[in-house]
């Protein structure tokens, strides 16, 4: 594969809210995403990430309780029942293996599934801002893990656009619910070429 292959598949690659929830996604395509993120890079190799796949439609409404959507649209509560995620991935710390750098080894992991997913057409959101004490409750989480994000999945219905930054990075929707990412531009993240 060649990168100018894989940019459109990145340039699709958005942070999706709204899905489709009649359309389900295969349980095993989850395992799939996490074998991606098993492969990722990480940090001394230390691998101190494991996960979670819930799929299951009741447990995957009671998830989505404990989710917190879209921080700056203040006038959005998250989405409606028709356009939740069909599946989430959550992504867990072993607290019995040294945490150096977890967080990039979460981010590492997180993009390659985000990425797979977006190849095959599907949408993900990653998900910070949740209620973590509510899942360890709820899916019944070993002592030896620590939530530390959501991947949220399904088939898109939003459309989301980058837009050139305009001196705000927040993110915005029109009234026709088109989403809006202002990105800078390639001039203003390149500082020298030597």
């Amino acid at each position: 594969m060649k990168m100018k292959d894989l940019k459109p598949v990145i340039e699709k690659n958005r942070s999706y809210r709204r899905f489709d929830f009649a359309r389900k996604i295969p349980a095993d395509f989850l395992v799939d995403l996490v074998d991606a993120a098993r492969m990722s890079q990480s940090a001394a190799n230390l691998q101190p990430l494991s996960y979670m796949t819930v799929a299951e439609e009741e447990m995957v409404a009671k998830v989505h309780k404990h989710m917190r959507w879209a921080g700056y649209l203040a006038d959005w509560s998250g989405p409606v029942d028709a356009e939740r995620p069909v599946a989430y991935i959550v992504v867990l710390g072993n607290t019995q293996v040294k945490q150096t750098y977890r967080d990039v080894d979460a981010g590492l992991a997180m993009q390659n599934m985000c990425i797979c997913a977006a190849a095959e057409g599907l949408g993900s959101c990653i998900i910070a801002n949740i209620d973590r004490a509510a899942l360890v409750e709820l899916l019944e989480i070993p002592e030896q893990f620590e939530v530390l994000y959501a991947l949220a999945f399904g088939y898109p219905v939003e459309k989301v656009r980058l837009v050139p930054f305009a001196g705000d990075v927040k993110y915005y929707r029109d009234s026709e619910q088109n989403h809006f990412v202002p990105k800078r531009l390639l001039k203003d993240v390149l500082i020298k070429q030597v």
